[in-house]
């Protein structure tokens, strides 16, 4: 039983009593009245008590639940989704607080948790994905434990999706991509004990549809057209000469120039610190000339879908297809990004060494950057390096039976 003494100096009561370790102890009661004091004091006993029989307790309940798989497993019994239902009870057991989320929770806490980490872009994406499979996925999938999510499940959607004939394999593939992370990161945490995205096969990507450069006279014609705006003409003209983003070309300012440069950190790259230098044309000097704050205010007010399907609206006015057939029988499509794609083509076109190119359009890795240099015409002056093999004279006859005839005669 606890005892109570007064510290000299003090109205304050102090209890003395025994952990569950059996060592004694003294806590402050914080109370003058012998009486409360000694209620309190119960209190600290009666806490010491119950962590003692939890401490106990516990090594039990975790042998029983071992216990009892051992037992399944040798009667052949212990099924996968009995062995996650055991293994979820020792999480339980190990952390009270083990929070047991729902698919949708998991993933949307996910992506939260990535949004600092990447550009705005990307986070939309994350969302876009989640979207997609929870559309496939059903609600009674995505209300459920994210450890209750199964391959099957995960197969059945991707094949609804594929059968819904409005979103392309690479969307598909995309959005699997990241469930397989947010799996791996439940695995990782301790709400899932495998990752089922993982034995998900993405799919061929046979309906995808290749990106292709504007040539310069379609360029010319959008630029020249009499209903494009002016703050559409700078757009065109700058993102075809510096390969720009349009979330970035859009943001520019004057605080961007430095003398005939542009100096831009890229949103895509923001979390790299990663500044760009871009020499600017004589056009596109002369286009700035003496503008001040930011160069495109109207663009840059509207949403970003708006101001795309206005670029669209200039290449249908000014006849410049959309999509276009290549050689092979492949279609490419082309919007906004497209001049990127016609900025890197350009560079490549000229021999500009790929080192140089990637450092201008600001991509992280060599392998995007391929993606973006369609170099025909280089193509072609590499096949004409070959040594000329044209036979110097037609041979009709088996230069040995030729020699037969001259003996013969």
């Amino acid at each position: 039983m606890a005892t109570l003494y007064k510290r000299p100096g003090s109205d304050s009561w102090i209890a003395k009593f025994k952990t569950a370790d059996g060592v004694r102890t003294s806590r402050d009661t914080g109370c003058s009245s012998k009486r409360e004091a000694q209620r309190i004091a119960a209190g600290f006993e009666m806490e010491e008590r119950d962590a003692s029989k939890k401490a106990s307790s516990l090594p039990r309940a975790f042998s029983r639940i071992i216990e009892t798989a051992a037992k399944e497993a040798a009667a052949g019994e212990l099924t996968l989704t009995r062995a996650e239902e055991l293994v979820h009870r020792l999480h339980k057991l190990a952390n009270p607080d083990f929070d047991e989320s729902t698919l949708k929770e998991f993933w949307e806490k996910w992506i939260a948790e990535q949004k600092p980490h990447v550009g705005s872009s990307t986070a939309r994406g994350y969302e876009q994905d989640l979207h997609l499979f929870e559309a496939v996925l059903g609600p009674s999938a995505m209300k459920a434990s994210v450890k209750s999510l199964t391959s099957d499940q995960i197969d059945a959607a991707i094949s609804k999706a594929r059968k819904k004939g409005d979103r392309r394999a690479s969307t598909i593939n995309k959005a699997l991509a990241s469930l397989r992370r947010v799996m791996e990161h439940a695995v990782a945490m301790g709400v899932a004990t495998h990752n089922p995205a993982k034995q998900s096969r993405s799919l061929r990507q046979e309906d995808s549809i290749e990106r292709a450069p504007f040539t310069a006279q379609e360029i010319r014609a959008m630029l020249d057209h009499p209903e494009t705006t002016e703050e559409w003409r700078g757009a065109i003209l700058i993102a075809a000469h510096t390969g720009l983003r349009l979330g970035d070309l859009l943001s520019l300012s004057r605080k961007h120039v430095d003398g005939s440069r542009l100096v831009i950190m890229p949103s895509k790259t923001s979390r790299q610190k990663k500044v760009i230098t871009v020499p600017l044309t004589p056009p596109c000097v002369s286009w700035l000339g003496e503008k001040k704050g930011d160069f495109f205010p109207k663009l840059k007010a509207q949403a970003t879908a708006t101001t795309s399907m206005q670029f669209i609206a200039i290449m249908k006015r000014t006849g410049v297809p959309r999509e276009i057939d290549q050689p092979g029988g492949l279609k490419a499509s082309r919007s906004f990004h497209a001049l990127r794609h016609t900025f890197a083509s350009w560079l490549a076109e000229a021999d500009i060494h790929a080192d140089v190119r990637q450092k201008l359009t600001g991509h992280s890795s060599s392998k995007i950057h391929a993606r973006y240099s369609h170099h025909d015409e280089a193509l072609d002056r590499a096949i004409a390096v070959l040594p000329d093999l044209t036979p110097s004279a037609r041979i009709d006859e088996d230069p040995l039976a030729k020699d037969a005839k001259e003996g013969s005669a």
